[in-house]
């Protein structure tokens, strides 16, 4: 079937600020959670996550102001770069503190699946990593995954990580931001990231683009089993190891973890399905003392029935494993 716009209007729902460049295009019909108290007491605050930390989320609000809010619960598992957010906050001190927040889930289809899948057959994959090592063994599985299992050509990331190379470079999302005052032009956000999609998916010769961003989070950890992002994991190692423990790779009911955030966005520019999820902890317990050790990410890798369950569940949506598939595989 030719390729052509989708007939689907779209209005924007999500941006991904200077830094970041990751703005995002999506319906208003995004599911948000967290319940509205009755009533608040500090100042209401709609915009869009930029910075979220441990102990901090930086919002940028429809005014083009940067507002930083001190937390009580760590975020960074649970809201997105880029994500559309209402907070309630206070003030103290000069320091403002979160009272509440409501935020998107994870998951959005802003087309049926079923077109989708009609119309793409072709998709480069652009892949972001952030302090995560040997991630592109996630991206190779995930390329081999589409591959087979929709039987989609699927481009060099390479060559997708070149032509976007070229083009921030070329005409850089900072062109949005008023020099004089820094506020930032929305639209000429979006406006720049779709444009990049476009060009890439052009020069690709495909039907679309899959960013995989993939992050390093703090997951919860409850006994011995890590949740963040819609992953559950044991962090309790079986294997015993020689690698000495690190700093910073876990502590009192927490641990690193990668997760994966994935924008498919169509040749037109416009974002048809979104998805974040977790994949793996980043460090198990093992001896005495239970302190945690790097667990590299090619162990991961190696168990192949984890990783077509870990991908099935999370393209499944959009690409559904064909009848019988993986019906032998274990459970992760």
């Amino acid at each position: 079937m030719p390729k052509g716009p989708l007939n689907i209007h779209l209005r924007p729902a999500a941006l991904r600020l200077a830094l970041t460049v990751f703005a995002l295009m999506g319906a208003g019909a995004i599911l948000l959670q967290g319940a509205q108290k009755p009533q608040h007491t500090g100042t209401m605050l709609e915009g869009y996550a930029t910075v979220v930390e441990p102990t901090s989320i930086t919002v940028f609000d429809k005014k083009n102001h940067v507002v930083q809010i001190v937390t009580d619960k760590d975020y960074t598992s649970l809201v997105g770069i880029a994500a559309p957010v209402t907070v309630w906050y206070t003030t103290a001190g000069g320091v403002n503190h979160l009272e509440e927040i409501i935020y998107p889930t994870k998951t959005a289809t802003f087309v049926p699946t079923p077109l989708i899948r009609e119309r793409i057959n072709r998709i480069a994959i652009l892949p972001e990593v952030e302090e995560v090592k040997d991630a592109d063994g996630l991206i190779s599985a995930i390329s081999s995954y589409l591959a087979e299992t929709a039987g989609w050509f699927v481009a060099p990331s390479d060559l997708a990580l070149e032509i976007a190379g070229r083009n921030k470079l070329a005409g850089s999302t900072l062109d949005a931001v008023d020099p004089n005052t820094g506020d930032v032009d929305m639209e000429s956000y979006m406006r720049s990231e779709g444009s990049l999609m476009k060009k890439i998916a052009s020069e690709t010769h495909t039907d679309a683009v899959l960013e995989v961003r993939i992050v390093r989070v703090k997951a919860d950890v409850h006994g011995t089993t890590a949740q963040w992002d819609d992953m559950t994991e044991p962090v309790v190692s079986k294997i015993s190891r020689v690698f000495f423990p690190w700093e910073g790779l876990g502590g009192k009911n927490w641990v690193a973890a990668a997760s994966a955030e994935m924008n498919l966005w169509y040749m037109d520019g416009r974002v048809l399905w979104k998805k974040r999820r977790g994949f793996a902890a980043l460090a198990l317990q093992s001896g005495a003392g239970g302190r945690y050790h790097e667990r590299p990410l090619m162990e991961v890798y190696a168990n192949t029935a984890a990783m077509y369950q870990w991908l099935s569940a999370t393209f499944g949506d959009l690409v559904p494993p064909a009848k019988g598939e993986g019906d032998s595989e274990t459970s992760r």
